[in-house]
């Protein structure tokens, strides 16, 4: 028994055993039980009932405020109590007896620097995965104000654009109504005028009569000698006003006339269906696939649209997508020049002709309509594929170096054409690139004669590639009469024979280890054989065999 060294465990009674909020030190007793906070502040049972309080959503927050201190509990005695430093105090109390007569056992010193250890190893686990839970909530943090101010921005130009619009329609229809009244007025005028007219005429013409009647009242009062001696003068008056009311009384009146207005609902109803159907509101589409293929990428995106959209006009949306060569994340903002590679209705496209090696940026974006203008770009997505392009070998497999070339290579690698009759031989690809599960379609681009020999098809490293066929185990194929052929041996099953301009689809994919189901493929017709393969690791060739000149085959 050796005196114990008090400097060894003083450091982590001053660290570790003391309750980061209250100071006092941290016991095996239930209030200065040691609880551990996922920030790695430990505090005692006390300080997180007294301090801590449960806010909405069953989270909790250190006391001390840290930056990665979020838990989602039920209750505060469910912060998870600290093991390893309960451990630890537990050992310190048991050398703190010790501590009295100035000995202690080494075995046991040994067990709490091992304690230690374990203790600060746990921490370090813990605060690596805080760090990470930091950064996602970091990285959600920014999704949603970047969301919501993508909200906001949306908001406000929707308000914009129907409030200009408003105005514009309320104008329009101000000034046609303006328009449509002065032509009323217009229309009321030129038809009361003659009426009018007509009125003063005979309102002149009561009134003369009017003051005849009262002259003859006045002159039949007078004595007889004024009745005799202005009796010609006032016939002669009345004589003219019966001839002149006469005259008005005998013209043709105007025409009752009445204006007319077209309320015709129907344009009203066409403006009202437009506004209905004026703007959409539609996510920005987002790249959520990306499939790595043969010198290229299969690119998916996805919208979802609201419920309250209409969706008759969705089925006229267009997407368009870009590419940019390089990684967009490391350009200088600005100086980036995207290239459109598809523009169509289909929210899938395949990348064709890219570079194994070279990282590429893609992004996409959505128009209701072709007479629509298009929307915003989604957030790029980058991504490089590591299946090189599908291409025909360019070595000569045979011994003699100085053999002449039957086939010639051309589009990029992937054409091949029979240039020589000599002998039949066999052409392979580049690398053992056919990936299990996917389709290649080989294009039959030009015909020769016939021979037994001739084969599409694929081939594993058991295929010795110098014969002269490849009637071989470790191929399959279809000739060029249709037949099909399975390790040297030809089925009972039969395609059409090959012609100019047939497509040929080969999948291939593993139902259990080491048999593959392979599918043979010509328009309509497929058929479909299941292949064993000894090697444990499937790496498959696609070759081909001609002996005749024009025979052409394409990869696509």
């Amino acid at each position: 028994m050796d005196p114990i060294d008090e400097s060894v465990l003083s450091p982590v009674e001053a660290k570790l055993t003391t309750c980061a909020l209250c100071k006092e030190k941290l016991t095996t007793s239930d209030d200065k039980l040691p609880r551990l906070m996922l920030c790695c502040h430990v505090f005692c049972n006390e300080c997180i009932e007294k301090h801590v309080r449960i806010k909405e959503s069953s989270v909790i927050t250190c006391p001390l405020m840290c930056k990665a201190s979020i838990l989602a509990i039920q209750n505060v005695k469910d912060v998870k109590v600290h093991n390893s430093l309960l451990e630890l105090i537990k050992n310190d109390h048991f050398h703190s007896k010790f501590r009295k007569t100035g000995v202690a056992d080494k075995g046991m010193n040994t067990a709490v620097k091992q304690c230690k250890v374990e203790l600060f190893d746990t921490l370090a686990k813990v605060k690596r995965v805080c760090n990470q839970i930091d950064d996602k909530m970091g990285k959600h943090a920014y999704y949603v104000a970047k969301m919501t101010a993508n909200a906001s921005d949306t908001r406000r130009q929707l308000t914009a654009h129907f409030t200009k619009a408003r105005k514009a329609i309320v104008d329009a229809l101000e000034k046609r109504l303006d328009a449509l009244l002065a032509q009323v007025e217009a229309q009321e005028h030129r038809h009361i005028k003659p009426f009018l007219n007509q009125q003063e005429n005979l309102a002149t013409q009561l009134a003369s009569g009017i003051v005849l009647m009262e002259e003859g009242k006045l002159l039949l009062k007078s004595k007889d000698a004024e009745v005799l001696n202005n009796k010609a003068t006032l016939k002669q008056k009345n004589l003219k006003f019966l001839e002149q009311s006469g005259n008005s009384l005998n013209e043709q009146s105007g025409q009752l006339r009445s204006i007319l207005v077209n309320l015709n609902d129907r344009y009203l109803n066409s403006i009202l269906d437009a506004i209905q159907s004026h703007c959409f509101v539609s996510e920005i589409p987002v790249i959520v696939k990306m499939v790595e293929r043969p010198g290229a990428f299969y690119i998916e995106w996805s919208e979802h649209n609201d419920d309250t959209i209409d969706t008759n006009s969705q089925s006229d949306k267009e997407y368009q997508l870009q590419i940019y060569e390089g990684d967009i994340y490391e350009e200088t903002p600005g100086k980036v020049k995207y290239e459109t590679v598809y523009s169509g209705r289909p929210n899938y496209f395949v990348v064709r002709d890219l570079l194994s090696t070279t990282t590429y940026s893609f992004r996409v974006r959505s128009r209701p309509s072709p007479f629509s203008d298009w929307g915003m770009w989604s957030e790029p997505k980058t991504g490089r594929t590591a299946i090189p392009s599908h291409k025909w070998a360019l070595e000569n497999f045979r011994s003699d170096p100085d053999a002449k070339m039957e086939y010639e290579i051309s589009s990029d690698g992937r054409t091949a054409t029979r240039i020589s009759s000599e002998v039949a031989t066999i052409l392979r690809s580049s690398g053992t690139c056919y990936i299990l599960g996917e389709t290649i379609t080989l294009i039959v681009s030009g015909t020769g004669k016939s021979e037994s020999s001739d084969a599409i098809g694929l081939a594993n490293n058991r295929v010795d590639f110098v014969q002269r066929n490849l009637r071989q185990p470790g191929a399959i194929y279809i000739s060029s009469s249709g037949l099909i052929y399975k390790d040297g041996n030809a089925l009972k099953n039969k395609l059409p024979p090959l012609r100019r301009g047939n497509v040929i689809s080969i999948c291939a994919q593993e139902i259990m280890p080491k048999r593959l189901r392979v599918s043979f493929t010509i328009g309509e017709r497929q058929i479909t054989i299941e292949w064993y393969l000894p090697e444990p690791e499937i790496k498959l060739y696609f070759a081909i065999c001609f002996r005749h000149i024009g025979w052409s085959v394409t990869v696509d």
